[in-house]
């Protein structure tokens, strides 16, 4: 592995550049033109307005931290089918796609988790991580034709978020409408894999009141020839009813399939300084490829509702302008998911024999917070931004879980004789909820000092505190620093913050060891010091980061349950090129990431060090966007992930370097009326590879066989050791914006 120079125990480098921001998001009355979304020049994009990094409007140069954005017309120019692809193309990310009860995982800076992620998802800046997970997956659910911005912050926010916001928040930020009586987006589209698609944003406004509806919903199925000839995948291992008795004659399984179809509905009321909302999102598949053939059927159902309710009045009081929000959240494991599955079973003589069972899962959580954000003028170039925030929980501890029995396959001839338990729509256990409390408080302070050396220059600094404190884990301090300084094309960024992760309710309850639960994890604890230089022209702009990121307890599955690792230490560096050329007609992007991250955990023998699994050390990404004419773009775009090495329980020890592209074409049909026809084709060149596995990946990928005594002999754990990806897929879209 390259080595990278040593950097300072205090400062270690980092970047953000504005270069990768997209023109301004128009929220129409009547469309523009597509020639339009290529007009600002790229010096004009480092002033955007962002609010992410620090809950106050700033120009993202001079925000405490590396940020990204993607506009709506980049989403568009793209032709990104759900919010999630976003991750496809960010520097530093390494995704694993499984399309199941784990839709997918995005490793972000060298952190792989079991089970959740180490930061936030933010609609409007108000987090969406699921209440028992801790994941993000909702994000594919989220309607995307009412999102004007995507805010990505590098590096830890806990100051301003509080927990998870470990490396970083993704604030999806959707289009307010102000002044427009009437607005009506969306997009229809078809295509491979039985993928269907409708995206819509309707809007009106009377006189004081705005009212908003977005809908969204999206179908499909596995690329049934991705798989290859991968043995855990193999539609024998589904349909053999030596494995599974009559759970392979069709009605709960018996081949390689797993639909999924997510919803999302978002409504919204606002009057003057009240605004109400209420919003609805369910993830709904099978089990996808997280698990071998021969241990789970994935043709099944496995839903994650989440519900939304609240309440926001603005706030202002002399220099103090703030917002408070009451919410209410319900997230969890609806009761009619179910899960067919079979294992080695321990018999009274002491031999193993296969068994397969039936049984249904739920979860119910809930949350109720109440928080004031806000910012005071305290003097020009001065101001203070501060919130407090107190919220309640009840948290489903094991899951809700109805079994029926196990069964032998080669007994099991029918489904009628079976006993199907009853949906786990109430606890069998005692004592199976927690209640949990917190509160919050933060101030970050901002101090801007302009023309301080020379006309034009602009410096910045920024210094936050945050105090949490958790009924179950205890309290949590947290702090932030930064400097930025900005002299003509010239931008300069040292920065510094500490965050925490709180262990989620399944790592924490889950149901039983062996699947990665322990009620006496620790929180785990980090600290990122970057630095960034950036120059930004009218026609091109180019960045370079670095940054460093150590880390303490973190959660980690192993043997038995969950443990809290002793620590991690992870450096990267970032780079990006943006340029432009022929009157705006051609747009080009190029990101390269280089990341070294290691793991010291205790193996029995004592602490050993080894390389953080499944994350590339080598990753680039590009695209252009061409635009012939006014009515014709085209937009081409492509990563490249070098070998990576997976984590030590993966029987694959490594996979191969792989390259997609995904292609986009656009033409305005009817440009005064926003009507635009939409061809995407991902995976342009049809290559097959596959994704690392989820938690251990200890399924293996060789091909399994019965004894001589008649019992089977397969995969080696339940958690699939690849993931494959779709191979090319085609999609063709009617999008409008009036």
């Amino acid at each position: 592995m390259a080595a990278m120079p040593a950097l300072s125990a205090r400062w270690t480098s980092l970047l953000c550049l504005l270069a990768f921001l997209g023109p301004e998001p128009a929220i129409a009355q009547g469309a523009r033109a597509e020639r339009d979304l290529l007009e600002l020049e790229l010096e004009e994009l480092m002033d955007l307005v962002v609010v992410a990094p620090s809950r106050q409007a700033e120009r993202a140069r001079d925000a405490p931290a590396t940020i990204l954005v993607l506009t709506r017309q980049d989403l568009a120019l793209r032709g990104y089918r759900d919010l999630s692809e976003v991750y496809d193309d960010l520097p530093g990310m390494d995704l694993a796609r499984a399309y199941g009860d784990s839709w997918l995982r995005n490793q972000w800076r060298g952190l792989r988790r079991t089970m959740s992620v180490p930061y936030l998802l933010l609609l409007d800046g108000q987090p969406l991580n699921h209440l028992y997970f801790n994941q993000d997956e909702i994000i594919t659910a989220l309607p995307m034709a009412q999102v004007e911005r995507v805010e990505v912050v590098y590096g830890p926010s806990a100051v301003i978020y509080g927990a998870n916001a470990f490396v970083g928040v993704v604030n999806i930020v959707t289009a307010p409408g102000a002044g427009v009586d009437r607005a009506f987006s969306g997009r229809i589209s078809a295509g491979s894999f039985g993928r269907r698609l409708i995206d819509l944003h309707l809007a009106r406004g009377w006189g004081e009141h705005r009212l908003s509806l977005a809908l969204r919903h999206d179908e499909g199925r596995l690329d049934d020839g991705a798989r290859g000839g991968l043995a855990p995948f193999s539609e024998t291992y589904y349909a053999d009813r030596r494995l599974w008795g009559a759970f392979a004659d069709g009605r709960f399984g018996g081949r390689y399939a797993s639909r999924h179809r997510h919803q999302g509905l978002d409504l919204r009321w606002r009057w003057n300084a009240w605004s109400a909302y209420a919003q609805a999102f369910t993830l709904s598949s099978g089990y996808g490829n997280a698990y071998a053939g021969d241990a789970v059927q994935n043709d099944a159902v496995w839903r994650e509702p989440d519900r939304v309710l609240g309440i926001a009045h603005e706030l202002v009081l002399g220099r103090w302008h703030g917002e408070t929000h009451l919410r209410w959240r319900e997230s969890g494991v609806a009761d009619g998911s179910y899960f067919v599955e079979g294992y080695p079973a321990l018999q009274p003589d002491g031999s193993l024999r296969r068994v397969v069972d039936f049984s249904y899962w739920g979860s119910e959580n809930r949350s109720l917070a109440l928080s004031h954000d806000g910012e005071l003028a305290i003097a020009p170039g001065l101001s203070l931004v501060a919130g407090l925030r107190r919220e309640h929980k009840d948290l489903q501890k094991a899951y809700r879980t109805n079994y029926g029995p196990s069964v032998f396959p080669e007994e099991f001839d029918s489904l009628e004789a079976y006993p199907f338990p009853p949906r786990a729509g109430f606890d069998t256990l005692p004592g199976n909820r927690i209640r949990t409390r917190q509160w919050s408080a933060y101030a970050q302070l901002r101090r801007q000092w302009d023309g301080r050396f020379g006309e034009g220059d602009r410096h910045v600094l920024t210094l936050g505190l945050r105090h949490d404190d958790f009924s179950a884990i205890g309290p949590a301090t947290t702090l932030r620093g930064g400097y930025s300084g900005n002299w003509g094309p010239w931008t300069l960024k040292l920065l510094y913050g500490e965050s925490f992760n709180e262990p989620a309710p399944r790592e924490l309850y889950g149901g039983w060891q062996g699947s990665g639960s322990d009620p006496a994890l620790k929180p785990e604890s980090g600290a990122t010091r970057e630095l960034h230089l950036g120059w930004q022209g009218r026609q091109a702009g180019a960045w370079i980061s670095a940054w460093r990121l150590a880390t303490r307890n973190d959660i980690v599955t192993v043997a038995g349950g969950a443990t809290n690792l002793g620590r991690r230490d992870a450096r990267g560096i970032d780079l990006g090129l943006r340029a432009r050329w022929a009157d705006g007609r051609h747009e080009a992007w190029i990101f390269a990431s280089w990341i070294d991250a290691e793991e010291q955990r205790d193996e029995g023998s004592g602490m050993r060090r080894r390389p953080v699994g499944d994350a590339a050390e080598h990753k680039f990404y590009a695209g252009w966007t061409w635009q012939p004419t006014p009515r014709w773009t085209a937009t081409l775009r492509g990563r490249w992930m070098a070998a990576r090495d997976t984590v030590a329980s993966n029987p694959v020890g490594r996979l191969p370097a792989y390259a997609v592209a995904d292609l986009n074409l656009r033409w305005q049909a009817l440009p005064r009326q926003g009507l635009v026809l939409a061809l995407g084709i991902t995976n342009l060149t049809d290559r097959r590879y596959a994704h690392p596995g989820l938690n251990d990946a200890s399924a293996g990928i060789e091909p399994g066989r019965f004894g001589p005594d008649g019992q089977w002999t397969g995969s080696a754990g339940f958690y699939s050791s690849l993931l494959p990806q779709p191979g090319r897929a085609v999609q063709l879209s009617l999008e409008w914006n009036q």
